[in-house]
């Protein structure tokens, strides 16, 4: 079945179980009827059509055995519908988690879909929090409530239509006195709610980047003593969530005293209109105490349902972020879709008129053109922002020319192949990115584990001194970012991890541009290793330094 069909199933369940629940809770409600007549009302079996037939067709003679059936029938189905009701709410908690589950992934896989270029344009702290605060507030502040809301209306509407044909009266004076309020509610705290909620969100968006970039730049920060300044900036992002959750509560808990003030409104009005117009003190007794049990079920739906109104209006936000999913065709794949088909490097790759920037009016390369021939080993260098990394990027198809085509062989190298492409290349950046996992899990990567291969590839990116003073070898955990390797450590783990996935191209943008002389002379003898000089071995390094150059077929000077 598809995945779509799927999705609407659940929601219909949902809507199922929340109409299921207003009923059951209306059922519990009207269950204590017959009760009350019996307490409250002389001759009460005699004057209800429903309890005279049971009482006569169960032959009961006295009126005690007959209360107490009735107390223990009310009892056993209070106690079923309870427990059914536990059943719906489970049921509807664990559908909500599976939906937020989607929302997120999806919004995750959107993202990474949109490619390099929009990843480097958006802060990557907001795409964060949107893909996981976000989608977590969209479902539980918007969902969730949602669905809460909708079966406390429907069980209101009950309530006051059964209300209606005890006493039209009573139904019309309790809409007269709740509908001003719940309208009033609507257009004077609503907005300020959503106003409320949307500010929360960017101030917990400042948040997460003031803390992810203190974290990151340590020790930058400490040496140049921004701490004090950063804190001032977490202080103010704080205060601006505070008020945002200090107004919100405020206007909440103006919307239950509101409803308890109507309550309170229409309790005295019923009281003194029985008063007043009904000569019948039974009947009026008993009209009481109907009113009573049905106000005990509609001012805690009242509350709720204006409880629940207010979190979907905090939250409302969220909906122009989730509005991005619905614009991805194929947002259930992890992987961007790539062809199965196998892209062939036999002979060259070449840049044919190449020209790029970030807008068109700025171009950073224009009429590029070169050809690098299988087995070469080619550097690049260049002033800084000659578009020298930017190359790289092109030739792993991460950004797409503004003109021009890049050719692996004859074949243009486009989003439909480059997945089979990059299982070809070894990428080697500035910024080696390390999982807070093993030493062998960071090689490895998404690739199976054959051991032969990983201790092959430790071997040859000189990395078996390192494994022999961890402490569990491969299996020791480096740390967040590889916080315990050193920059030199760190450029030959992605060396490892280009061996070990069997690359026969390998691009290394500035592999030693943060490293002192003799950790870059280490790289270089790295790079020097007999693998490299395969005749079947493609490089291109990208680097300012003429010893790493040297290594070099040819070198191409962008400047």
């Amino acid at each position: 079945m598809p995945k779509i069909f799927r999705i609407s199933s659940k929601w219909l369940l949902l809507i199922f179980f929340t109409v299921m629940r207003a009923f059951l809770e209306m059922a519990g409600l009207a269950l204590f009827v017959p009760l009350l007549l019996l307490l409250l009302e002389e001759d009460g079996i005699a004057k209800n059509e429903w309890l005279k037939r049971i009482y006569t067709g169960l032959n009961i003679d006295s009126f005690g055995t007959f209360l107490l059936l009735v107390c223990g029938v009310v009892m056993i189905f209070t106690l079923l519908k309870n427990f059914a009701l536990h059943k719906i709410n489970n049921h509807q908690n664990r559908s909500l988690l599976k939906i937020f589950s989607h929302y997120s992934k999806s919004l995750f896989t959107s993202y990474y879909n949109k490619g390099l270029l929009f990843i480097k344009e958006n802060s990557s702290s907001a795409l964060s929090h949107n893909t996981n605060t976000v989608c977590y507030s969209y479902v539980f502040g918007v969902l969730g409530p949602a669905i809460i809301l909708a079966g406390d209306l429907i069980l209101a509407i009950l309530i006051v239509t059964s209300l209606a044909f005890v006493n039209i009266y009573i139904a019309l004076m309790e809409v007269v006195l709740f509908f001003p309020l719940l309208l009033f509610y609507q257009m004077k705290i609503g907005g300020e709610l959503q106003r409320a909620g949307k500010s929360d969100n960017e101030a917990k968006k400042s948040q997460w980047r003031v803390t992810i970039e203190t974290f990151k730049g340590y020790a930058e920060v400490e040496v140049n003593n921004s701490f004090p300044k950063l804190i001032r900036v977490f202080e103010k992002g704080l205060n601006a969530i505070s008020d945002s959750k200090e107004r919100t509560e405020s206007l909440r808990s103006i919307s239950s005293k509101l409803i308890e003030i109507g309550v309170i409104i229409v309790i005295i009005g019923v009281v003194l209109a029985g008063y007043f117009f009904d000569s019948n003190g039974g009947n009026f007794r008993v009209l009481i105490a109907l009113f009573a049990v049905a106000t005990l079920k509609l001012m805690p739906a009242l509350r709720s349902a204006v409880s629940q109104y207010s979190v979907i209006k905090s939250n409302k936000y969220t909906l122009e972020i989730i509005k991005e999913i619905s614009k991805e065709s194929n947002i259930d794949n992890v992987q961007v879709p790539y062809s199965k088909d196998s892209v062939k490097f036999d002979n060259k790759l070449e840049f044919r008129n190449v020209s790029f920037g970030f807008e068109e009016r700025y171009l950073t390369i224009t009429n590029f053109s070169i050809i690098i021939n299988k087995g070469e080993k080619v550097g690049i260098k260049g002033i800084s922002g000659s578009g020298k990394s930017t190359l790289l990027y092109l030739l792993l198809g991460l950004y797409k020319p503004l003109k021009g085509d890049i050719y692996i062989d004859d074949t243009p190298l486009s989003t439909q192949n480059r997945g089979e492409w990059h299982k070809r290349v070894g990428y080697v950046s500035q910024d080696i990115f390390i999982m807070d996992a093993t030493l062998a899990e960071n090689i490895i990567l998404s690739q199976e584990t054959d051991n032969d291969r990983l201790n092959l590839a430790i071997e040859r990116a000189s990395l078996k001194g390192l494994v022999d003073s961890l402490p569990m070898g491969v299996n020791t955990r480096i740390g967040d970012g590889g916080c315990r390797l050193s920059g030199g450590e760190k450029q030959r783990v992605a060396i490892a991890r280009a061996f070990y996935k069997q690359a026969d191209v390998f691009l290394l943008d500035e592999p030693t541009s943060a490293l002192d002389n003799k950790t870059e002379e280490e790289i270089a003898r790295t790079l020097e290793h007999p693998a490299f000089r395969d005749k079947n071995m493609t490089v291109v390094i990208v680097s300012h330094k003429d010893s790493l150059l040297s290594i070099c077929d040819r070198i191409i000077d962008l400047s």
